[in-house]
């Protein structure tokens, strides 16, 4: 009795011809960049100073793995700048504005023209102020205190600080003085000055 063959799928004819084929398509391309890999690999060793004359596939990958770990630690070990005050302000502005999109998006019966009139506005602002010089903040200075007032009065108006002359020294003067300063006119005092009053005796002194 003749065994009769089952005649074969189209599907499984072809997997039987596309998958050798698909194969070494796969293999042609993970050669191709294994050789440009180990182009670079060989190029950035010589540039640290290590020749190598032959790697294996292996030996490619394992160099890539540890040269990318040694680049990612250099990265993490640099200095980050610091963000300045303007830096902040545009990332705070920018989250703001994107919330502020969001909730245009989300809320329904918002107009579009006046979502998209408002983020345009938003975007000029934050344009206009980039382009603006730095704000200059002038602090005014304080006024000095009614203690250091009299204190520097009692320095600049020595005069008014004068003893008062005796009684015999009074009678010893003569007229014609009295005369001339009680005539003469009293100086301007200059404002703000702490103004004592002379005492209306003599001054006791100790001597």
């Amino acid at each position: 009795m003749a065994c009769e063959l089952e005649p074969l799928s189209r599907t499984y004819q072809y997997r039987k011809v596309m998958k050798p084929m698909l194969e070494r398509k796969r293999r042609a391309r993970i050669n191709k960049c294994l050789d440009e890999l180990k182009d670079l690999m060989v190029t950035a060793l010589q540039a640290e100073g290590e020749s190598i004359a032959k790697l294996e596939k292996a030996d490619v990958l394992e160099l890539t793995v540890t040269h990318l770990k040694k680049l990612q630690r250099r990265n993490q070990l640099a200095v980050r700048p610091i963000p300045t005050d303007q830096d902040k302000f545009r990332e705070g502005y920018s989250h703001c504005a994107s919330e502020v999109s969001r909730c245009l998006a989300s809320v329904q019966g918002v107009d579009v023209t006046l979502g998209t009139k408002l983020m345009t506005h938003l975007g000029i602002s934050l344009t206009n102020y980039e382009k603006r010089a730095p704000l200059t903040i002038l602090v005014p200075q304080a006024e000095p205190s009614p203690a250091l007032s009299s204190a520097s009065s009692g320095y600049s108006s020595a005069s008014e600080l004068s003893p008062t002359p005796s009684t015999s020294s009074r009678n010893s003067s003569s007229p014609a003085c009295s005369t001339a300063s009680s005539s003469s006119s009293p100086s301007p005092r200059p404002q703000g000055l702490l103004t004592i009053a002379a005492p209306s005796g003599p001054m006791w002194r100790p001597w």
